[in-house]
């Protein structure tokens, strides 16, 4: 993949491709992702394409770090209702900065579990948060009263 992700945390980068289907309206349908996402490990990388993400778990996870990176206690997980991706950062030290950041990625839920662990801290939250806007700029969430 040659272009930049449009969210990237470390060594997880996901690249939103448009909406799944485009045309629709409602707050269901109309706003699933098509999008790659590819995490690398020593050694190792899990790339899976498809249709996995909605924008109003974009939107909630958005809100969630924000409010985490006022506190940076306890723990925000992107809220995915598909298991393909999963991604729950936390805080390891009461206030200090530093972030545990714990990914879950599988093509196959059914016979694969892949799982990355990575040390983070701080500093690397607004650039997330400001990446998860521009996502929600670019594809805004459609009928959000149906939600």
């Amino acid at each position: 993949m040659n272009t930049e992700p449009s969210i990237a945390l470390g060594p997880l980068k996901i690249w939103v491709h448009g909406r799944q289907f485009p045309e629709a309206c409602d707050y269901w349908d109309g706003n699933w992702l098509s999008a790659t996402a590819r995490c690398d490990g020593a050694g190792s990388c899990v790339e899976v394409t498809g249709h996995f993400l909605h924008l109003g778990e974009i939107h909630k996870w958005k809100e969630s770090l924000g409010e985490f990176s006022r506190s940076l206690t306890g723990s925000v997980e992107l809220p995915t209702i598909e298991p393909t991706l999963k991604v729950k950062i936390e805080a390891t030290g009461s206030g200090t900065g530093h972030l545990k950041c714990l990914v879950e990625i599988t093509g196959d839920q059914m016979n694969e579990h892949h799982r990355f662990s990575l040390d983070s801290d701080q500093s690397y939250l607004p650039g997330l948060v400001g990446q998860l806007g521009a996502v929600l700029r670019e594809y805004p969430i459609k009928n959000e009263k149906m939600g």
